[in-house]
């Protein structure tokens, strides 16, 4: 049928009053949105494409028991600090009293009030008291933390509890004392806490320390510092520290007692109630004149990180004056406090004397003895000056060097000798070390002004010199003797490996030292076989650098002296080329020694030549065994 008739048709049925579609009756309507597309986890569940019921039984049971769990936890909440007279940590109150001041070292008593004003009685309290750092009960024990167990508080009940300190610190040093009541509540597993502070200040210090020096000092004189701590404590002060600070331009000599640690730290100990504990230090200060210097003393316990827990400290302070007749001593050139030579030096002496008087000073003369074992008296030379063997002093007067007749205000003179220290030195037994020279010059005159007419004015200079330790070090290449049997041709032969052994000793060393290592390397050609001798001897090597080490460690005085020198002996194996044939090659390059000299505090080094396939040492090697052969 032709389609445009049909269309025809259906366009006068669409118009005729009468006519029905009745297989149209229901409108089509459209998507209004597109199909979701479901992620194949969904889409393959049990309720993929389901809308979820709220009033599932499984999930009905967890909304109901999350919202009870709300309402019993807020309820509960409510109850603790809403104020209310049930359960709430405002109704618990802490009150505590005491002194708002106490002296040092004095006992002091501290009570504190816990009062339950709630409806439910407080269950397991223990009440804690936390104390500041240097707090001590009355008998001297420390304290830091004591729990007191007050069992159940009912409600409405009062609880009173005191403790007993001590308390040392600086003057007005503020304590706190804490204390924190914890608690349980009926049916409930969980600690409460309730807390206050005390503080209390320190008016007093414990320890009384004064410092005393003379007013004024001569540069380069002489003084002495003398250190008193009187306790004024009703307690033992325990494990007590003084450390004192020096000023500069000071060097210390002696004390009385001794320190303990380096010059200037003594341990004190114990101190009981009035108890004194003095201390003298000696030492001479210099410095310009008119300057001051001041000695600082501070007393208390040792911290954790070794610092000065600080109980009380006291200060004082000298003036510089300069000498009216000045003398000064300089050795080897340098005017300094620490001197270091060695065995067989020359020690060159230079006296410088200054007038700083406004008049001359007349008739003077100058003094000097030189003391110590190390010194050679045999090597003395004496300019414009003479030995006097009676008294074993150096002496230059007016009649030796003129211009020691009349010193002018503000003029100058200078003098000197000279000596050689002893070598070897006198070592025969282990107390033999730490040698030391001390040289002692006195300079005195008549003064003609008229502060100082006829009278005798003097200066007095000391001066140490400290012997420092050199160290021996020698090596040996061995192929028929030694501790190892060495095996291959010898003399060496290319393309064939023989085997050596090196050894190193050290000797010498008239200190004690420590850090003591020998380092050195070993040329490509050679390898360690690991053969050594004594077995327990650290030799390390890096196969990486090719350096070689050996770590001695410590080495005591007189080794190789009056005990034997330190040696190892290690195995080497050496390969030649054909390009050696005919040489004398390298073994062992050339060693360094390093060491620290405990005595003067210095680092000390020295060599070790380098050894080759020359035999140095075997007594059983043959001509020709120091070339390499084809």
């Amino acid at each position: 049928m032709d389609e445009s008739n049909n269309l025809e048709k259906l366009k006068k049925r669409l118009y005729k009053k009468e006519e029905s579609f009745p297989s149209r009756l229901d409108r089509e309507s459209l998507r209004s949105e597109k199909e979701k597309i479901l992620p194949y986890w969904k889409e393959n569940a049990p309720s993929a494409g389901k809308k979820s019921r709220f009033f599932d039984p499984v999930r009905l049971i967890i909304y109901l028991s999350g919202a009870l769990f709300l309402i019993i936890g807020g309820f509960f909440l409510y109850l603790l600090f809403s104020g209310s007279n049930v359960i709430s940590s405002s109704n618990i109150t802490i009150t505590a009293s005491g002194p708002v001041s106490v002296d040092g070292g004095q006992p002091a008593k501290f009570s504190f009030t816990i009062k339950n004003q709630n409806e439910t009685p407080l269950e397991m309290a223990d009440l804690i008291f936390d104390f500041p750092s240097n707090s001590f009960s009355p008998e001297g024990d420390q304290m830091t933390r004591t729990r007191i167990p007050l069992d159940d508080v009912g409600p409405g009940e009062i609880v009173n509890e005191s403790v007993d300190a001590v308390f040392f610190g600086t003057e007005n040093e503020e304590k706190k004392l804490k204390a924190t009541l914890e608690y349980r509540l009926a049916d409930s597993n969980a600690i409460f806490v309730k807390e206050t502070e005390y503080t209390v200040r320190i008016i007093k210090a414990p320890l009384g320390i004064t410092v005393s020096v003379p007013k004024e000092a001569a540069s380069g004189q002489e003084v002495a510092v003398k250190v008193e701590i009187v306790s004024n404590s009703e307690s033992v002060a325990r494990n007590l520290r003084m450390e004192m600070k020096y000023p500069p331009g000071f060097r210390f000599i002696d004390a009385e007692p001794e320190p303990r640690q380096s010059s200037n730290v003594w341990l004190i100990g114990d101190l009981g109630p009035n108890q004194k504990n003095v201390i003298t230090i000696n030492g001479t200060v210099e410095g310009e004149n008119a300057e001051e210097r001041i000695f600082v003393s501070s007393v208390g316990l040792p911290g954790e990180g070794g610092e000065l827990r600080v109980y009380g400290s006291a200060s004082e302070k000298i003036s510089i004056k300069k000498s009216p007749l000045n003398l000064s001593v300089v050795i080897n050139g340098k005017d300094q406090d620490k001197n270091i030579v060695y065995p067989g030096d020359s020690v060159r002496v230079d006296l410088e004397w200054v007038n700083n008087l406004l008049a001359e000073v007349r008739d003077a003369q100058i003094e000097t003895e030189i003391e110590g074992e190390a010194y050679d008296p045999r090597t003395l030379s004496v300019s414009r000056g003479f030995y006097r063997s009676s008294d074993d002093k150096i002496v230059w007067n007016p009649s030796t060097l003129g211009g020691l007749g009349a010193i002018s205000s503000g003029k100058s003179g200078k003098s000197q000798l000279s000596f050689y220290l002893q070598n070897p030195l006198p070592v025969h037994g282990p107390e033999d070390k730490d040698f030391s020279v001390k040289i002692t010059a006195r300079i005195f005159g008549r003064g003609t002004s008229n502060e100082f007419e006829n009278r005798e004015i003097s200066d007095m200079v000391e001066k140490n010199i400290i012997v420092g330790s050199r160290l021996q070090g020698a090596g040996h290449s061995l192929y028929y003797s030694g501790p190892f049997a060495n095996s291959g041709p010898m003399p060496p032969k290319a393309g064939s490996e023989t085997s050596y052994t090196v050894t190193w000793s050290l000797a010498g060393n008239i200190n004690n030292l420590s850090g003591v290592k020998i380092k050195s390397s070993l040329p490509p050609y050679v390898t360690l076989t690991g053969q050594k001798s004594p077995a327990e001897a650290d030799l390390f090597f890096d196969d990486k650098t090719g350096e070689l080490t050996w770590n001695l460690g410590e080495l005591p005085a007189g080794t190789g002296i009056i005990s034997p020198a330190k040696e190892l002996s290690f195995q080497i194996s050496f390969a030649p080329s054909l390009s050696q044939i005919g040489e004398t090659p390298i073994l062992i390059n050339a060693a360094k020694i390093e060491a620290m000299d405990d005595y003067t505090g210095e680092e000390i080094s020295g060599d070790v030549q380098a050894l080759s396939i020359k035999l140095s040492g075997d007594p059983q090697t043959k001509t020709g065994d120091d070339k390499v052969i084809e």
